[in-house]
């Protein structure tokens, strides 16, 4: 092998030695591939009954996809046709 090459290939060595030391000492990874375990797990074994809703699945309609567009949507329409959603309260009575 020429010296170049073997030169640069323990310098590429060096640097993802570096990198993945990095890496696994980064929490953000962790966090991702705890993720990626946790919902991999439950698509092959199911959820575990007894473990804490996690996070948003306590909403009252988690199952709704799409609830922004079609609320977004119908308040186009009510103000295309001039009656507000929430109409403010009538004004107390003049004096």
């Amino acid at each position: 092998m020429a010296p170049w090459f073997r030169l640069f290939w323990t310098a590429y060595l060096a640097v993802e030695d570096i990198l993945i030391a990095k890496l696994l000492r980064s929490p953000t990874f962790h966090r991702g591939v705890r993720r990626i375990h946790r919902t991999v797990e439950d698509i092959r074994y199911g959820r575990n009954p007894n473990d804490p809703l996690r996070q948003g699945e306590a909403t009252a309609e988690p199952n709704r996809s799409g609830n922004f567009i079609k609320y977004f949507l119908e308040e186009l329409r009510n103000q295309a046709r001039g009656k507000p959603t929430n109409p403010p309260p009538p004004a107390p009575p003049k004096k």
